[in-house]
């Protein structure tokens, strides 16, 4: 039986840790009522890439056959599960999805407390949880900054509340480095711990084999600056070779068995992840980034970020240089140097390939919180105590800075609930009404369709097709053009047609405006069976190619 006063002391634990994941969710809360309070709902519920989980989840509760055309991310670890259970317990899209960005958050904070545990393993419990609440502060001071409605933009740090851009890549990467410095730390004090690295290596194979297998970022993300990080420090004899020799082998067998689970996974890749490589546009690449720093630099939020950022990326290389010079242990210095290595590497990586997206810079976000965690641990051992007794000062701050975010989170979660559940389903409800709970068919193209049939009642089912009609398989379920009966062709503001919808179709029955779109309905017209033809026929033929049957 426990003792009083193991019991007092496992309650107090529990009670420090429940306290640390409250802050981390309220950190979360902010930065969603945040992006719901400004252009960035957008992005957030209604963008044709965000809504991609809405669409398989409605795409399974319909009873279809799962025969998505997904990206070279599938999106199927942690993306799909996460957001069919945040899809569970929810009524809406909205709610679904603000509640993914939630745990996202979270689970940031869980990783970097697991980080803390390594990098710390001396300090107190309570320090480490500070430490790890004070990282995500960082996250969500930088998601205040941000409000756009683009994802075409430097502001990175909000997309991890998204779906769609990446996210579980980032998480991925955050637990490749709380397991990578485990394994260092045991392998530096080896004994009756030593066994504890085989159980730190089975579990990086089997995350980096998920996650590859899933997303091929996380070896350029991930597993190659862990592995330049252990073999650079093992050359200068900071580190043994037999993390190396562990790390290189566990990393290279799960990214490796990530790849070949890709090949039963093949017909529901769309295109190959080597089509994104073009080293024949890396100054357009830098002209295109250098653009975009100005854009974000030309207001208040912009320089705000772009100068936490940049203290981030100092706050690294400055933890390398004193962790190298101090002779620290082994793990912060792995640390450090690991963040700085992801953030080059990842830059210059992005700039090599000749990309244009943004999004691909997002470890830039994440990778420096793990060196604030080893700068914060070299702080405590290496700075010494003074007259005003540091630790009574900073348990005063942490109360306070506690007291005050949860305050915060006590004045935005009725405002934020209020808001996520008087959500309509407004790019639909145009639609929806002319509907008048008919079962009805209709196309139209990716920017247009995919946000109406996100919020869709069950009934109206929309395909995407290209400017000729043909269907589009990018991010849709090719099952559901099977035997499909298109009446209808929504043409958005913005679209642009190969030729006038008339010119392919005829003129139609009825035309119906809506905010952003325009209802053609031929239903009763030659121009339906015309329809059905362009669109059923394209997609069984891509059906058939990609091994889905005819």
């Amino acid at each position: 039986m426990a003792s009083p006063h193991r019991s007092r002391a496992v309650a107090h634990a529990f009670g420090q840790e429940a306290l640390g994941a409250l802050t981390a969710v309220t950190f979360a809360v902010v930065a969603l009522r945040h992006l719901l309070g400004t252009n960035r709902i957008a992005l957030l519920w209604y963008d044709a890439d965000s809504v991609l989980l809405p669409l398989v989840q409605r795409s399974l509760r319909l009873g279809q056959a799962f025969e998505w055309a997904m990206s070279p991310a599938l999106f199927f670890f942690p993306e799909l599960p996460v957001y069919l259970l945040c899809a569970a317990v929810t009524t809406t899209p909205q709610a679904a999805l603000s509640l993914n960005g939630v745990l996202v958050i979270v689970a940031v904070y869980a990783l970097v407390r697991a980080v803390a545990a390594q990098l710390m393993p001396e300090a107190t419990r309570s320090t480490r949880i500070v430490v790890s609440a004070g990282a995500v502060g960082v996250v969500t001071a930088l998601v205040l900054t941000e409000s756009t409605a683009t994802a075409a933009s430097l502001e990175l740090a909000s997309l991890l509340l998204t779906t769609t851009y990446y996210y579980g890549v980032v998480l991925a990467m955050l637990g490749t480095a709380a397991l990578a410095l485990r394994v260092v730390r045991v392998t530096s004090a080896p004994g009756d711990r030593d066994g504890t690295a085989w159980g730190s290596l089975a579990a990086v194979v089997l995350l980096a084999a998920l996650t590859t297998a899933s997303d091929p970022l996380y070896v350029p993300w991930s597993a190659g600056p862990v592995i330049a990080t252990v073999g650079v420090l093992a050359l200068a004899r900071r580190v043994p070779w037999t993390v190396v020799t562990g790390l290189t082998v566990a990393l290279a067998v799960g990214s490796g068995g990530g790849y070949l689970l890709r090949i039963p996974l093949a017909p529901f890749v769309s295109l190959d992840p080597s089509t994104y490589i073009h080293p024949g546009r890396a100054l357009q690449s830098v002209q295109w980034f250098a653009a975009l720093t100005d854009d974000r630099a030309s207001s208040v939020a912009g320089v705000v970020e772009l100068v936490l950022l940049f203290l981030l990326f100092a706050i690294s290389v400055a933890g390398t240089v004193w962790a190298w010079r101090t002779r620290s242990s082994r793990t912060v210095l792995v640390a450090t140097t690991l963040s700085v290595t992801t953030v080059l590497a990842v830059s210059a990586g992005v700039v090599v390939s000749g990309a244009d997206a943004p999004r691909y810079l997002e470890p830039v976000v994440t990778a420096p919180l793990v060196a604030l965690v080893a700068v914060a641990e070299l702080a405590r051992t290496q700075v010494r105590r003074t007259r005003l007794h540091r630790g009574r000062v900073m348990r005063v701050v942490a109360i306070v800075g506690t007291a005050a975010v949860l305050a915060a989170g006590i004045l935005v979660v009725p405002s934020t609930v209020s808001t996520v559940r008087g959500a309509s389903s407004l790019p639909a409800a145009c639609l929806d009404r002319w509907a008048a709970g008919r079962v009805v068919q209709g196309v139209g193209q990716f920017w247009t369709v995919r946000p109406v049939a996100a919020y869709a009642d069950d009934g109206v089912r929309l395909l995407q097709v290209q400017d000729d009609f043909d269907a589009y398989p990018w991010l849709t379920n090719l099952a559901a053009y099977r035997d499909a009966r298109p009446t209808f062709v929504l043409v958005g503001a913005g679209d642009v047609w190969t030729t006038p919808v008339q010119d392919t179709l005829g003129d139609p029955a009825d035309v119906v405006h809506c905010s952003g779109y325009d209802i053609y309905d031929y239903a009763g017209t030659r121009g339906a069976a015309v329809l059905r033809r362009i669109v059923v026929g394209s997609a069984a033929a891509v059906r058939l190619e990609r091994g889905f049957g005819d």
